[in-house]
């Protein structure tokens, strides 16, 4: 078994070294036993900072030495960079952990670190940073303690110069003030309005939150200067030099017993230069009379707008006014949908014959409760619940398919045109993307897709999950069709892509098809090759996501039966193909 024991016993000796070290370095260490005897090391020492002794304390975290201490000392007014005002914890190193090593100790680091921690702390937000500074932003908003309860709000509002009050309009869950400590649901915050004007966030997170069924509450705002460093201040701040805002709050106490206001301040931006960042505070009254009591309790703000959700992906901004049909959702199929919307296409137009049988949960994408839904349908219904700025688009879904949208391919009967079903899928979209797995199938909406002048590509994996392709028909009209590509298999022109011989003979009780083995991490492997490629198509021509040139790739997975990292064989480009 891991020996679990604190790491001064773990170590033996190692704390008596680094107690040493601060009598050495003169810092007059005493160890609190009473965090000892609970297992934690925390040891008091004074220090001298901007040429004053302090009492500070250093906390050693469980892991050390494999992580760094912290050293915290309250009430330094002098600093204005890397020291947390609220919990008086000092910044000596950059945040990585690569930049402690175990055979590090404490009082070196303060000893080594404590002036250039002077030189830089004392300098304010707009002056430019020092070489041996941390060159990422230090928002005052990172330094509150995360809360439970959070609240989404919008990062591009911008309030002119010169409004320092307003009102917020927040959606809440329900049971929002009734079940505080085991509420994790978000507040979203959808509009700001001040006496000059309104911003609200992007449509489809307001649609998105009102589906939620939350309930509206108006919460006012108003603007400081400086955060107070200790809670207890903030009410007689906000009587003081905002008495209509706290009248509102005064209003709503009287009448529900709780109430919601925000605070903006002036903090570091990111990109440089400050901006106004967000505090929001629920009140609630405990008791009546004069033995009734105020709790503040604040709530961490995370920023939840469209630039923010898609500002860590902006190779792949095209993607949002993109249309994508997407046929065959199995174990390629699926994966490659959830990665489209990850990605924030557009509009995604899915179609399959199948429900999600709990057989295929192995290696299909969504869980046991989607079990018995048609694919498609429980694909929709997710991306809809998470991913607001994807839709869904149904027009294909006509006369007798019902709410689980399935139509095989090809079936004989029914009482569906299915020419028309295909023909209103593909009407205006960027790209058909293949991932039926059927010769049939390919052929045909492959040249469905040449004849309207839209890209198409198919992506399947092989039995055993041995390997796959990727094969893509540019639009332009001087490439081949997917029967090109058959016929440059047949006379090994391209390299077959590896399959188990035995993988395909599975037929699972109470199924009349074949299926084959193959784990869900070897498909997926086709599943992101065929994104990645339906991406820079989709991209191509607009200085985003990169063009992959060659237009069919082989994936191995296992050479001679033996597990091998992906291997991706792109070796014939369109040009020497004809494809």
């Amino acid at each position: 078994m891991m020996d679990v024991r604190p790491w001064y016993e773990r170590y033996s000796g190692l704390l008596d070294e680094e107690i040493s070290a601060f009598k050495a370095a003169g810092m007059a260490p005493e160890l609190d036993l009473a965090a000892k005897a609970s297992g934690k090391a925390v040891v008091g020492i004074r220090v001298m900072l901007f040429g004053t002794i302090r009492e500070g304390c250093v906390t050693y975290p469980d892991l050390y030495p494999y992580y760094r201490p912290s050293l915290d000392v309250e009430g330094i007014t002098e600093a204005k960079r890397h020291y947390n005002p609220f919990s008086g914890n000092i910044c000596l190193l950059r945040r990585g952990t690569q930049y402690w090593a175990p055979e590090n100790r404490a009082a070196s680091l303060i000893i080594e670190q404590r002036r250039e921690w002077e030189k830089a702390a004392r300098r304010s937000y707009s002056d430019e940073r020092l070489a041996t500074e941390d060159q990422q932003a230090e928002p005052i908003s990172a330094y509150l303690h995360p809360t439970r309860q959070q609240v989404f709000v919008d990062s591009s509002w911008q309030i002119p110069e010169g409004i320092d009050q307003g009102n917020v309009v927040l959606m809440v869950p329900k049971v929002f003030g009734k079940t505080q400590k085991r509420d994790y649901s978000p507040l979203w915050a959808i509009q700001y309005t001040t006496d000059s004007g309104s911003q609200s966030c992007h449509p489809a997170l307001i649609a998105w939150v009102k589906d939620l069924g939350y309930k509206r509450i108006d919460c006012p705002w108003c603007r400081i200067e400086t955060l107070p460093t200790n809670p207890k201040e903030i009410p007689e701040l906000v009587k003081d030099s905002f008495p209509k805002v706290h009248n509102l709050i005064c209003n709503r106490l009287n009448k529900t017993k709780k109430a919601l206001f925000a605070l903006r301040f002036p903090e570091e931006d990111p990109h440089k230069g400050i901006r106004d960042g967000w505090l929001f505070i629920h009140v609630i009254r405990k008791g009546s009379g004069k033995s009734a009591q105020l709790l503040y309790q604040h709530m961490t703000v995370e920023y939840t707008g469209e630039g923010d959700i898609f500002e860590r992906i902006p190779e792949l901004n095209p993607l949002r006014q993109k249309k994508v049909a997407i046929v065959g959702l199995g174990c390629v199929g699926a994966p490659s949908v959830l990665a489209l919307a990850q990605a924030g296409t557009g509009e995604l137009r899915l179609l399959d014959s199948d429900h999600v049988s709990p057989g295929t949960i192995c290696r299909w994408p969504l869980g046991f409760q989607v079990s018995g839904k048609g694919k498609g349908k429980a694909l929709a219904d997710f991306i809809t619940a998470n991913y607001p700025f994807t839709r869904i688009g149904t027009q294909h879904y006509i006369n007798s398919i019902d709410g689980d949208f399935r139509m095989k391919i090809g079936a004989i009967g029914g009482d569906v045109n299915q020419l028309e079903v295909l023909d209103k899928m593909l009407e205006g979209v960027d790209l058909l993307y293949d991932a039926s797995t059927e010769q049939g199938v390919n052929h045909l909406l492959c040249d469905l897709a040449r004849e309207r002048g839209i890209p198409y590509i198919t992506a399947s994996s092989r039995a055993g999950g041995w390997g796959g392709n990727v094969v893509r028909v540019r639009s332009d009209g001087k490439t081949g069709c997917y029967l090109c590509y058959l016929k440059y298999l047949e006379d090994g022109e391209f390299e077959e892509p590896p399959y188990d011989p035995e993988g395909d003979e599975l037929q699972p009780v109470g199924c009349g098809d074949l299926t084959f083995k193959a784990a869900g991490f070897d498909v997926q492997e086709v599943a992101l090759a065929g994104v990645r490629m339906a991406v820079s198509t989709l991209c191509e021509g607009q200085g985003a996501y990169p063009l992959i040139t060659g237009d069919v790739g082989i994936l191995r997975l296992r050479v001679n039966g033996t597990v091998v990292f992906p291997e991706w064989c792109m070796t014939f480009p369109p040009t020497s193909l004809g494809l």
